[in-house]
């Protein structure tokens, strides 16, 4: 603030504000997905999550498996990958109902652009693309520590839930992360009070 009083802006703010505003915002199946894209997402992965890339995966040059029906929106400036989320869905059982299960997975700004804003625009674009879909319901998993950030985007901790992967008979309860979640369907709404208080068979061997 200057002796008038007048607030000046935070030019460095400003400047992340413009960089951000030069990156393009692109939305892709994985069939249009442009492989030079693609690739930079793997190179992040590889390096930021190996365990995803040991046994049968070790040569996997795919970004997320086809059966979770992936949708990638990226941010981009001339070609190098800024962000990227997929979005996914599958059915998911629970209390007596099945609903059409939409969430997050794959989200990630490369180091360099980190609080930058970029993130936040991903996840909201991200989050605005599963409210327009046909999602009953929407839910991920995280860090504890990124709880804040998710719920600036509407998203709910549901802080007395359980959850488990694996099978029915052999469930391994999730120990690690918290589960995020939106109700948007008149179904998925009326489930909310289920989902917070039963507990949640994610199944398969991974989590989003």
């Amino acid at each position: 603030m200057n002796m008038r009083g007048i607030i000046r802006p935070n030019r460095a703010a400003v400047q992340r504000a413009i960089l951000n505003f030069m990156a393009e915002l692109f939305t892709y199946t994985s069939a249009e997905l442009p492989d030079s894209l693609r690739w930079q997402a793997v190179s992040f992965l590889r390096v930021h999550y190996p365990d995803g890339f040991t046994g049968r995966n070790r040569l996997r040059d795919w970004v997320t498996s086809e059966a979770e029906h992936p949708i990638h929106i990226v941010l981009v400036e001339d070609g190098i990958l800024i962000s990227h989320t997929n979005v996914v869905w599958k059915f998911l059982e629970h209390a007596g109902e099945t609903y059409k299960a939409y969430g997050l997975t794959g989200v990630f700004t490369y180091p360099s652009f980190e609080r930058q804003g970029y993130g936040s625009r991903i996840v909201a674009a991200g989050t605005e693309y599963i409210l327009k879909s046909a999602a009953d319901i929407a839910m991920f998993y995280c860090d504890e520590s990124l709880k804040t950030f998710y719920a600036r985007h509407g998203w709910l901790h549901m802080e007395s839930s359980t959850s488990f992967i694996g099978t029915k008979e052999q469930p391994e309860r999730v120990e690690d992360e918290i589960l995020m979640m939106l109700f948007i369907s008149s179904k998925g709404k009326r489930g909310q009070q289920a989902f917070e208080h039963e507990p949640v068979h994610f199944g398969g061997d991974h989590t989003w």
